[in-house]
């Protein structure tokens, strides 16, 4: 990583810096009715999602509350921040529709909610950026 940086800078004269700003993330927590989740027993945390343009499904064993929401930024349009307050490892399955595009299967917030217990609500929260001061346009080789 030092090296791109170096590079980086040598080639783009890049100058950038760090800072902690707010911004749009989902915080997953748990729902009123309480969460639905079965502790796991497993050996190995294994994480699989398959599906196609319209389905996905989830099976996840020993997966944490962090990892959880790592997994599920993944389908989102912004990091997910677990503010479940739930320790331990836990077994899941979740199916979901992406967009609308389902007639059997709900959205993904729905399906968080119904399946796990859970619910993400849009917010704001501190996170660090990387901000860019300067940056030019190299000259030819």
């Amino acid at each position: 990583m030092k090296m791109l940086q170096s590079l980086l800078a040598e080639r783009f004269h890049l100058a950038l810096h760090s800072e902690v700003r707010p911004i749009p993330v989902y915080l997953l927590s748990v729902s009123p009715k309480g969460a639905k989740l079965q502790e796991s027993h497993a050996e190995e945390a294994v994480t699989n999602s398959t599906g196609n343009n319209s389905e996905l499904r989830m099976d996840a064993r020993k997966i944490t509350m962090a990892h959880l929401a790592e997994v599920l930024a993944r389908y989102m349009d912004r990091p997910v921040v677990d503010r479940t307050g739930i320790a331990g490892a836990y077994d899941l399955k979740l199916e979901w529709a992406r967009g609308d595009s389902s007639e059997t299967l709900p959205s993904i917030f729905t399906a968080v909610q119904e399946q796990l217990g859970l619910r993400m609500t849009a917010d704001r929260a501190p996170a660090d950026v990387l901000v860019i001061d300067q940056v030019e346009k190299p000259s030819g080789n």
